[in-house]
Protein backbone atom coordinates (compact mmCIF):
# COMPACT_ATOMS: atom_id res chain seq x y z
CA UNK A 1 0.00 0.00 0.00
CA UNK A 2 2.96 2.36 0.49
CA UNK A 3 4.84 1.91 -2.69
CA UNK A 4 1.11 2.41 -4.58
CA UNK A 5 0.87 5.88 -2.96
CA UNK A 6 4.89 6.52 -3.05
CA UNK A 7 4.09 5.83 -7.41
CA UNK A 8 1.12 8.12 -7.16
CA UNK A 9 2.41 10.56 -5.71
CA UNK A 10 5.50 10.35 -7.84
CA UNK A 11 2.98 10.36 -11.10
CA UNK A 12 1.52 13.57 -9.71
CA UNK A 13 4.31 15.59 -9.43
CA UNK A 14 4.79 18.01 -12.45
CA UNK A 15 7.99 17.30 -14.97
CA UNK A 16 10.99 19.45 -14.05
CA UNK A 17 11.19 22.45 -16.19
CA UNK A 18 13.93 23.44 -18.74
CA UNK A 19 15.86 25.95 -17.33
CA UNK A 20 16.54 28.95 -19.89
CA UNK A 21 20.73 29.01 -20.98
CA UNK A 22 21.95 32.04 -19.55
CA UNK A 23 22.96 34.86 -21.71
CA UNK A 24 26.53 35.09 -22.60
CA UNK A 25 28.17 36.89 -20.14
CA UNK A 26 30.90 39.93 -20.70
CA UNK A 27 33.79 37.63 -19.64
CA UNK A 28 32.69 34.82 -22.57
CA UNK A 29 32.45 37.70 -25.01
CA UNK A 30 35.97 39.10 -24.04
CA UNK A 31 37.46 35.78 -24.22
CA UNK A 32 36.18 35.06 -27.63
CA UNK A 33 36.89 38.23 -29.34
CA UNK A 34 40.58 37.96 -29.12
CA UNK A 35 40.61 34.72 -31.18
CA UNK A 36 37.49 35.77 -33.65
CA UNK A 37 39.99 39.23 -34.22
CA UNK A 38 43.13 37.04 -34.78
CA UNK A 39 40.93 34.87 -37.74
CA UNK A 40 39.61 38.18 -39.02
CA UNK A 41 43.17 39.60 -39.59
CA UNK A 42 45.24 36.83 -40.18
CA UNK A 43 42.96 34.88 -42.55
CA UNK A 44 40.07 36.24 -43.39
CA UNK A 45 41.83 39.35 -44.69
CA UNK A 46 44.63 37.52 -46.51
CA UNK A 47 42.13 35.17 -48.12
CA UNK A 48 39.42 38.42 -49.36
CA UNK A 49 42.91 40.14 -50.16
CA UNK A 50 43.66 37.27 -52.75
CA UNK A 51 40.20 36.64 -53.83
CA UNK A 52 40.10 39.78 -54.74
CA UNK A 53 43.01 40.32 -57.07
CA UNK A 54 42.62 36.58 -58.68
CA UNK A 55 38.48 37.72 -59.75
CA UNK A 56 39.82 41.25 -61.11
CA UNK A 57 39.07 41.92 -64.61
CA UNK A 58 36.72 39.18 -64.64
CA UNK A 59 39.05 36.39 -63.51
CA UNK A 60 41.85 36.57 -66.36
CA UNK A 61 44.28 35.40 -63.25
CA UNK A 62 42.20 32.25 -62.82
CA UNK A 63 42.30 31.82 -66.34
CA UNK A 64 45.83 32.16 -67.14
CA UNK A 65 46.37 29.75 -64.00
CA UNK A 66 44.75 27.05 -65.07
CA UNK A 67 45.78 27.20 -69.13
CA UNK A 68 49.12 27.11 -67.98
CA UNK A 69 50.87 24.31 -68.65
CA UNK A 70 53.09 24.63 -66.36
CA UNK A 71 50.73 24.69 -63.41
CA UNK A 72 49.50 21.47 -64.34
CA UNK A 73 52.55 19.72 -64.38
CA UNK A 74 53.64 21.30 -60.68
CA UNK A 75 49.59 20.23 -59.50
CA UNK A 76 50.10 16.75 -60.60
CA UNK A 77 53.92 16.71 -59.38
CA UNK A 78 52.35 17.97 -56.15
CA UNK A 79 49.50 15.49 -55.66
CA UNK A 80 51.89 12.75 -56.52
CA UNK A 81 54.79 13.96 -54.14
CA UNK A 82 51.82 14.29 -51.55
CA UNK A 83 50.50 10.93 -52.14
CA UNK A 84 54.29 8.81 -51.99
CA UNK A 85 55.02 10.91 -48.74
CA UNK A 86 51.81 10.33 -46.94
CA UNK A 87 51.80 6.48 -47.83
CA UNK A 88 55.48 6.05 -46.49
CA UNK A 89 55.47 8.46 -43.67
CA UNK A 90 52.02 6.43 -42.47
CA UNK A 91 53.65 3.35 -42.73
CA UNK A 92 57.23 3.94 -41.02
CA UNK A 93 55.33 6.18 -38.61
CA UNK A 94 53.47 2.64 -37.85
CA UNK A 95 56.37 1.13 -37.27
CA UNK A 96 58.27 3.73 -35.49
CA UNK A 97 55.14 3.79 -32.71
CA UNK A 98 55.04 0.08 -32.39
CA UNK A 99 58.99 0.38 -31.82
CA UNK A 100 58.02 2.97 -28.81
CA UNK A 101 55.18 1.05 -27.27
CA UNK A 102 56.94 -2.59 -27.09
CA UNK A 103 60.49 -1.83 -27.21
CA UNK A 104 62.88 -1.80 -24.34
CA UNK A 105 62.94 1.37 -22.08
CA UNK A 106 66.35 2.57 -23.53
CA UNK A 107 65.13 1.78 -26.79
CA UNK A 108 61.74 3.76 -26.00
CA UNK A 109 64.07 6.49 -24.27
CA UNK A 110 65.78 6.96 -27.47
CA UNK A 111 63.09 6.62 -29.89
CA UNK A 112 61.35 9.47 -28.36
CA UNK A 113 64.21 11.92 -28.14
CA UNK A 114 65.08 11.41 -31.53
CA UNK A 115 61.20 12.53 -32.23
CA UNK A 116 61.51 15.68 -30.28
CA UNK A 117 64.40 16.49 -31.19
CA UNK A 118 63.15 16.15 -34.95
CA UNK A 119 60.37 18.44 -34.39
CA UNK A 120 62.17 21.10 -32.27
CA UNK A 121 64.67 20.94 -35.30
CA UNK A 122 63.68 23.83 -38.17
CA UNK A 123 62.84 22.39 -41.49
CA UNK A 124 65.45 24.82 -43.12
CA UNK A 125 67.80 22.93 -40.92
CA UNK A 126 67.12 19.37 -42.02
CA UNK A 127 66.33 20.57 -45.78
CA UNK A 128 70.48 21.66 -45.61
CA UNK A 129 71.18 18.43 -44.01
CA UNK A 130 69.49 16.52 -46.86
CA UNK A 131 71.62 18.91 -49.10
CA UNK A 132 74.65 17.60 -47.37
CA UNK A 133 73.86 14.67 -47.99
CA UNK A 134 72.60 14.39 -51.95
CA UNK A 135 75.05 17.00 -53.28
CA UNK A 136 77.25 15.16 -55.70
CA UNK A 137 80.14 14.80 -54.01
CA UNK A 138 78.18 14.65 -50.62
CA UNK A 139 78.03 12.48 -47.75
CA UNK A 140 76.16 9.77 -49.29
CA UNK A 141 78.69 9.86 -52.27
CA UNK A 142 81.69 9.70 -49.62
CA UNK A 143 79.85 6.22 -48.46
CA UNK A 144 79.06 4.54 -51.76
CA UNK A 145 82.23 5.89 -53.10
CA UNK A 146 84.47 3.97 -49.94
CA UNK A 147 82.48 1.66 -50.33
CA UNK A 148 83.06 0.83 -53.60
CA UNK A 149 80.07 1.53 -55.17
CA UNK A 150 80.07 4.92 -56.85
CA UNK A 151 83.09 5.38 -58.82
CA UNK A 152 81.36 9.05 -60.53
CA UNK A 153 79.36 11.82 -58.18
CA UNK A 154 76.16 11.05 -57.58
CA UNK A 155 73.12 12.89 -59.67
CA UNK A 156 70.64 12.84 -57.04
CA UNK A 157 70.06 16.55 -56.00
CA UNK A 158 67.58 19.03 -57.57
CA UNK A 159 65.66 15.60 -58.95
CA UNK A 160 62.22 14.36 -57.80
CA UNK A 161 63.45 11.28 -56.54
CA UNK A 162 65.92 13.81 -54.03
CA UNK A 163 62.74 15.35 -52.48
CA UNK A 164 60.72 12.22 -51.45
CA UNK A 165 63.35 11.23 -48.03
CA UNK A 166 63.40 14.53 -47.08
CA UNK A 167 59.99 15.00 -47.30
CA UNK A 168 59.60 11.82 -45.35
CA UNK A 169 61.51 12.45 -42.71
CA UNK A 170 60.06 16.12 -42.13
CA UNK A 171 56.77 14.74 -42.23
CA UNK A 172 57.42 11.18 -40.07
CA UNK A 173 56.58 12.82 -36.38
CA UNK A 174 53.15 13.94 -37.46
CA UNK A 175 52.51 10.23 -38.52
CA UNK A 176 53.94 8.79 -35.10
CA UNK A 177 52.17 11.15 -32.70
CA UNK A 178 49.09 10.55 -34.53
CA UNK A 179 49.74 6.35 -34.11
CA UNK A 180 51.27 6.42 -30.56
CA UNK A 181 48.33 6.79 -28.50
CA UNK A 182 46.07 4.26 -30.04
CA UNK A 183 49.51 2.27 -30.01
CA UNK A 184 49.16 2.50 -26.29
CA UNK A 185 45.68 1.63 -25.51
CA UNK A 186 45.51 -1.80 -27.47
CA UNK A 187 44.80 -3.86 -24.99
CA UNK A 188 47.42 -6.52 -24.15
CA UNK A 189 44.61 -9.15 -22.99
CA UNK A 190 43.82 -9.53 -26.82
CA UNK A 191 47.30 -9.98 -27.83
CA UNK A 192 47.73 -12.44 -25.04
CA UNK A 193 44.48 -14.54 -26.52
CA UNK A 194 45.53 -14.11 -30.01
CA UNK A 195 49.09 -15.65 -28.85
CA UNK A 196 47.17 -18.66 -27.17
CA UNK A 197 45.15 -19.32 -30.01
CA UNK A 198 48.00 -20.01 -31.88
CA UNK A 199 48.17 -17.11 -34.17
CA UNK A 200 51.50 -16.05 -35.25
CA UNK A 201 53.21 -12.15 -35.10
CA UNK A 202 51.64 -11.31 -38.67
CA UNK A 203 48.23 -13.30 -37.97
CA UNK A 204 48.51 -11.00 -35.01
CA UNK A 205 49.05 -7.41 -36.41
CA UNK A 206 46.87 -8.20 -39.48
CA UNK A 207 43.74 -9.25 -37.03
CA UNK A 208 44.38 -7.15 -33.49
CA UNK A 209 46.68 -4.48 -34.06
CA UNK A 210 45.96 -3.22 -37.34
CA UNK A 211 42.14 -2.67 -36.81
CA UNK A 212 42.77 -0.97 -33.53
CA UNK A 213 44.97 1.16 -35.52
CA UNK A 214 43.32 2.04 -38.81
CA UNK A 215 41.47 4.78 -37.63
CA UNK A 216 44.27 6.50 -36.55
CA UNK A 217 46.56 5.48 -39.62
CA UNK A 218 44.06 7.49 -41.61
CA UNK A 219 43.97 10.60 -39.51
CA UNK A 220 47.92 10.84 -39.65
CA UNK A 221 47.75 10.07 -43.38
CA UNK A 222 44.94 12.73 -44.28
CA UNK A 223 46.96 15.21 -41.97
CA UNK A 224 50.51 14.06 -43.30
CA UNK A 225 48.87 14.77 -47.21
CA UNK A 226 46.61 17.95 -46.32
CA UNK A 227 50.33 19.48 -44.71
CA UNK A 228 52.24 17.99 -48.12
CA UNK A 229 50.21 19.58 -50.58
CA UNK A 230 51.89 23.06 -49.23
CA UNK A 231 55.27 22.12 -48.58
CA UNK A 232 57.43 24.60 -49.44
CA UNK A 233 61.24 24.91 -48.46
CA UNK A 234 62.23 20.95 -48.96
CA UNK A 235 60.67 20.83 -52.06
CA UNK A 236 62.21 23.71 -53.16
CA UNK A 237 65.80 23.11 -52.60
CA UNK A 238 65.83 19.74 -53.07
CA UNK A 239 64.19 19.61 -56.34
CA UNK A 240 65.22 22.78 -58.13
CA UNK A 241 63.65 25.24 -60.48
CA UNK A 242 62.74 22.23 -62.91
CA UNK A 243 60.98 20.12 -60.48
CA UNK A 244 58.42 22.87 -58.95
CA UNK A 245 55.55 22.16 -56.85
CA UNK A 246 52.45 24.91 -56.79
CA UNK A 247 54.25 26.43 -53.79
CA UNK A 248 57.24 26.67 -55.07
CA UNK A 249 55.53 28.10 -58.47
CA UNK A 250 53.29 30.75 -56.61
CA UNK A 251 56.99 31.65 -55.45
CA UNK A 252 58.22 32.59 -58.90
CA UNK A 253 55.40 34.47 -60.32
CA UNK A 254 55.95 36.52 -57.39
CA UNK A 255 59.43 36.88 -57.04
CA UNK A 256 60.28 36.17 -60.82
CA UNK A 257 57.62 36.83 -62.91
CA UNK A 258 56.16 39.86 -61.48
CA UNK A 259 52.71 38.51 -61.98
CA UNK A 260 50.81 38.75 -58.53
CA UNK A 261 47.93 38.20 -59.72
CA UNK A 262 48.78 34.97 -60.94
CA UNK A 263 50.46 34.28 -58.10
CA UNK A 264 47.08 35.10 -55.86
CA UNK A 265 44.99 32.87 -58.52
CA UNK A 266 47.37 29.39 -58.28
CA UNK A 267 47.02 30.54 -54.32
CA UNK A 268 43.54 30.50 -54.20
CA UNK A 269 43.71 27.30 -55.94
CA UNK A 270 45.85 25.50 -53.80
CA UNK A 271 43.76 26.57 -50.81
CA UNK A 272 40.43 25.17 -52.56
CA UNK A 273 42.29 22.17 -53.61
CA UNK A 274 43.98 21.38 -50.33
CA UNK A 275 40.07 22.70 -48.19
CA UNK A 276 38.19 19.79 -50.58
CA UNK A 277 40.81 16.88 -50.19
CA UNK A 278 40.40 17.54 -46.72
CA UNK A 279 36.42 17.41 -46.58
CA UNK A 280 36.26 14.74 -49.29
CA UNK A 281 38.39 12.94 -46.27
CA UNK A 282 36.49 13.76 -43.54
CA UNK A 283 33.26 12.76 -45.57
CA UNK A 284 34.85 8.76 -46.45
CA UNK A 285 36.41 8.68 -42.75
CA UNK A 286 35.19 11.16 -40.91
CA UNK A 287 38.24 12.31 -39.59
CA UNK A 288 37.26 15.21 -37.81
CA UNK A 289 35.29 13.25 -35.39
CA UNK A 290 38.47 12.02 -34.03
CA UNK A 291 40.67 15.28 -34.23
CA UNK A 292 37.35 16.51 -32.29
CA UNK A 293 37.40 14.10 -29.80
CA UNK A 294 34.00 12.42 -30.26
Amino acid sequence: MTDQLTLRRSAARPAPRARPRPAPSAERVVLLAAPLLFLALMLAAPLAELLGRSLADGGAALRTALGSAVFLDAVWRTLWLALVATLVTVGLGTVYALAVAVGPAWVRAFLVAGLLVSLWTSVMVRTFGWMLLELPTGALYWLLHNLGLADAPLQVFQTTAAMYPAMVAVMLPFAVLAVLGPVTAIDRDLLAAAAVSGAGPLLTFRTVVLPSLRGAMISGGVLVFVMSLGFYVTPLLLGGPSNLTVSGLINAQLRTANRIDVGAAMSVLLIAGTVGAYLIADRLFRVSERWGGR
